[in-house]
């Protein structure tokens, strides 16, 4: 019987514990560097996403919680499973890939906690403060606009490109304040914004207070302030420069020619993260090594 048992151990044996580095054990400069937060706030984020990503087995050696996160992070810094591979290690490529997707659907979870539109009257003033120090212009609560983001297949673009048409609205600070991400390329930004919950709240006199600001791609009405195309006194020049003065650079964080929000929907979270965490956005943290892959909508 021991020699059965010997035998059958010689032909099963024992899978090794998987050799796991710790990625905290950088210093505190490649952590920046790598996962685009400082370490404290890598920890409150495994706090935050700890209930959704605990894994209950038994079986092998389940990833921890932090280096789940960790895997996540480096992913969304790099957009590049082999970056990740190569500095994660002991992690194969199918665990990466089903660590991305854990972490995304957890952070798309939390969505409510870190995309809010301005409800309270307090809330309200702070933004408004925060636009009228940009050029001027008063009462506004939000900008609005839509950009392509490529996907991995269901809708073709007119260059030949799959995306989906993505609105996002952001304050004077450029945190997302609201963000619809369901429409093919085709249909027209403002078809977008009358339709979505924000849309329906304004038209229904339930945000009394303010107004958006968009370009000339959507319609003039009362709670949206666009240029004026064809000015005729003194008073429409002066609206339309401070209008495009204001929307000038909170604009280009959500198009691709050089903003600072040059990354797709599911970092979202994690740039509202950073920024209600008080941690500044300069330029200088988005010359990364992003490859601008499709991404995959997660549904």
């Amino acid at each position: 019987m021991e020699l059965l048992w010997v035998a059958a151990r010689e032909d099963n044996p024992e899978r090794p514990l998987r050799d796991q580095m710790d990625p905290l054990a950088l210093p505190d400069h490649e952590v920046l560097r790598k996962y685009r937060l400082p370490r404290q706030l890598i920890m409150d984020l495994v706090d935050i996403l700890k209930e959704d990503l605990q894994r209950r087995t038994n079986r092998s050696s389940p990833l921890s919680v932090a280096l789940q996160v960790m895997v996540g992070l480096r992913f969304f810094a790099s957009g590049s499973f082999q970056t990740v591979l190569g500095d994660t290690v002991g992690v194969s490529q199918p665990s990466v890939s089903r660590t991305v997707n854990s972490v995304s659907r957890a952070l798309c979870r939390k969505a409510s906690t870190f995309i809010r539109f301005p409800s309270s009257a307090a809330e309200q003033i702070q933004v408004k403060m925060g636009f009228f120090e940009l050029a001027g212009f008063p009462n506004v609560l939000g900008m609005v606009d839509g950009t392509h983001v490529g996907i991995m297949n269901a809708f073709v673009n007119r260059k030949n490109f799959h995306s989906i048409n993505v609105q996002i609205v952001c304050d004077a600070t450029l945190k997302i304040t609201n963000l619809v991400a369901k429409w093919p390329w085709q249909t027209h930004d403002s078809f977008i914004l009358q339709t979505s919950a924000l849309g329906i709240k304004f038209n229904k006199g339930q945000i009394p207070d303010g107004w958006l600001l968009g370009d000339s791609g959507y319609p003039l009405i009362p709670w949206l302030m666009t240029p004026i195309l064809c000015r005729a006194t003194a008073a429409e020049e002066r609206y339309t420069d401070t209008q495009r003065k204001t929307c000038s650079s909170r604009f280009r964080c959500i198009d691709r020619s050089g903003g600072i929000l040059l990354y797709t929907p599911e970092q979202l979270l994690y740039h509202n993260f950073r920024l209600n965490s008080g941690f500044s956005v300069s330029q200088s943290w988005f010359t990364s090594d992003r490859d601008r892959k499709p991404v995959l909508i997660l549904s």
